[in-house]
C-alpha cells in the first residue's frame, strides 16, 4: 500500500488507525501486521457518520446563526460552505438555485426571540434548475428542468383540499421553522436546519420539498426570466393576491396600500389591474410614493411623516368618506389603528403585514365596527394557490401590467451584506440574489 493510500485510509475513518512507524513503498505487506503498527477497529457511529458524510455534497449558503440579544435581522447570517445531502427522501428535490428574493420574513423569522432553532439555512423566494428528483415525486420534473418555489403545505387538510393552501392546518411549524440537521457543515461535524418554507432557497444546492415546486418549463422562456420571477413566490403573491384572490373589488373602487415595500407595491399593481378608479399609496418616504404613482399605477399619494391625524388625512386623501378597501403591510400600531378607522362604511380592511411586535394587540370599537359593517380580513400568501396564480401572474407580466422587473434589484450572493443594506436603507425595493 502506498503512502498516499494510507493516508487517505487513516483520513476515511476519522484517524481510527494510528501508526507509529513510517510507511515507506518499499514496505512489505507483512509490515501491516508488524507489532508496532495498531489498527483500532471504528466504532459503528464513526462508520455511519462516515456513510452520511459519502451521500454529501459540497455548496454554498447564507446560514443564521443564534443572534445575540441586540442582533437585528440580518445581523447573524453569514455565507458559509455547508454540505447537503444527495440521497434524497420521498418527494425530495436537489434543486440548483439561480435567484433569490430577500423578503422582511427571512429577517424577522431569524432575529432574536422568534422561537428560531439555530443554524438554519433562511430564503423562501426562490428558483433554479432540477439536479435530482427523490423517489415517490409525482410531479412531472426531471434533472434540468427549470422550477419556481413558494410556501409549503400538508395538502391533507380541508384547506388544502379546498385550494387555500396558505391556510393549512400546519403552515406554521411546516414554513417558519423548517427542519433541523437536513444540512451539515463543512466538515460534518454539525447539523444545519433546512427546509424553511420547505425549501431554504438562501443557498447554491439545496434539498426543497415538493409540494414548493412549481414546475417552469412551459413558464419561462429564458434563465433572466428564471431569475426575475424568484419573488413571485411570496412577496409578490402577497401583495398581488390580496387584491385579486380575496378582496376582488371593482372598478369604481378606491383603494388605499399602506408601506411601500415590495408587498405594497405588488398590491398597488394587483389594483391596477383590478381596474380601481383611485389607488392611494401611503407612506413615509416621498420617494417610494412617486415610484407607485409613476411606475407602478397608484393615482394618489399620501406621506405620513409629521401627520399628527392620520385617519383624517387617509379619509381625505381618498375622498372624504374613505377608501372602500385598505391593503395594511406595515404591522405599524398608529398605522394599523388609523387606517382601520379610515375605511368607509360597508369597506374592506385587510392586514397583510405582521406586527412589528408580536405583543401588539389591536383594540377594536365593536359598536363602531357593527354598524359600519366593515369586513376584517386576515391575509396570508395573498389567498393564492401557488400553482394557478404564478401562472397567472406571469400571464400579467407579459401583457405589461405586472412590471416586477420595476421592483427588483440583482445583488451575487456573496453581496447579501450590501443587498440588506440597501434594502433598509430603501434603495432597494426587491434585492435578488443570484447564485
Amino acid at each position: 500500500m502506498a503512502r498516499g493510500s494510507v493516508a487517505r485510509a487513516a483520513r476515511a475513518v476519522n484517524g481510527q488507525v494510528r501508526l507509529t512507524t513510517p510507511l515507506t513503498r518499499s514496505m512489505p505487506r507483512t509490515s501491516l501486521a508488524a507489532p508496532n503498527l495498531r489498527v483500532v477497529t471504528p466504532c459503528r457511529h464513526s462508520i455511519n457518520a462516515l456513510r452520511q458524510y459519502a451521500t454529501m455534497t459540497p455548496s454554498r449558503a447564507i446560514v443564521a446563526s443564534e443572534p445575540a440579544a441586540e442582533h437585528h435581522g440580518g445581523d447573524n447570517w453569514s455565507l458559509q460552505d455547508i454540505q447537503v445531502p444527495t440521497e434524497l427522501k420521498d418527494g425530495e428535490i436537489l434543486v440548483e438555485m439561480v435567484a433569490t428574493g430577500i423578503c422582511h420574513t427571512d429577517l424577522s423569522l431569524t432575529a432574536p426571540g422568534q422561537g428560531q432553532t439555530f443554524p438554519i439555512v433562511p430564503g423562501h423566494e426562490g428558483s433554479g434548475y432540477v439536479k435530482a428528483v427523490g423517489p415517490n415525486v409525482t410531479k412531472p420534473i426531471k434533472p434540468g428542468d427549470p422550477v419556481l418555489l413558494s410556501f409549503d403545505s400538508c395538502g391533507n387538510c380541508k384547506e388544502c383540499h379546498e385550494k387555500r393552501p396558505a391556510y393549512c392546518d400546519t403552515f406554521a411549524p411546516m414554513n417558519l421553522y423548517g427542519e433541523s440537521d437536513v444540512f451539515k457543515s463543512s466538515d460534518g461535524s454539525s447539523g444545519i436546519g433546512a427546509k424553511f418554507f420547505g425549501h431554504s432557497s438562501f443557498a447554491k444546492l439545496s434539498v426543497v420539498k415538493e409540494s414548493t415546486v412549481l414546475p417552469a418549463k412551459d413558464l419561462i422562456q429564458s434563465k433572466e426570466e428564471l431569475q426575475l420571477f424568484a419573488p413571485l413566490g411570496c412577496g409578490i403573491q402577497t401583495g398581488v393576491g390580496a387584491i385579486l384572490n380575496l378582496v376582488k373589488p371593482s372598478p369604481s373602487d378606491t383603494v388605499m396600500v399602506t408601506g411601500l415595500g415590495g408587498v405594497g407595491l405588488s398590491a398597488v399593481m394587483g389594483a391596477k389591474i383590478a381596474g380601481c378608479k383611485r389607488i392611494v399609496a401611503v407612506d413615509r418616504n416621498q420617494e417610494r410614493i412617486d415610484m407607485a404613482i409613476e411606475l407602478f399605477g397608484a393615482t394618489d399619494g399620501l406621506n405620513t411623516t409629521d401627520l399628527t391625524d392620520l385617519t383624517a388625512a387617509m379619509k381625505e386623501v381618498a375622498g372624504g368618506r374613505g377608501p372602500n378597501v385598505v391593503i395594511e403591510t406595515t404591522g405599524v400600531p398608529v398605522v394599523v389603528e388609523s387606517s382601520y378607522y379610515s375605511v368607509d362604511t360597508r369597506g374592506a380592511y385587510v392586514q397583510v403585514g405582521g406586527p412589528v411586535s408580536p405583543d401588539y394587540r389591536f383594540s377594536l370599537d365593536l359598536v363602531q365596527h357593527l354598524f359600519r359593517g366593515i369586513r376584517l380580513w386576515g391575509c396570508v400568501e395573498g389567498d393564492s394557490f401557488p400553482g394557478e396564480f404564478i401562472p397567472e401572474m406571469i400571464k400579467h407580466y407579459r401583457a405589461g401590467k405586472l412590471p416586477v422587473d420595476k421592483l427588483v434589484k440583482y445583488y451575487p450572493a456573496d453581496d447579501f451584506k450590501t443587498a440588506l443594506h440597501d434594502m433598509h436603507a430603501g434603495k432597494t425595493i426587491k434585492p435578488v440574489l443570484l447564485w
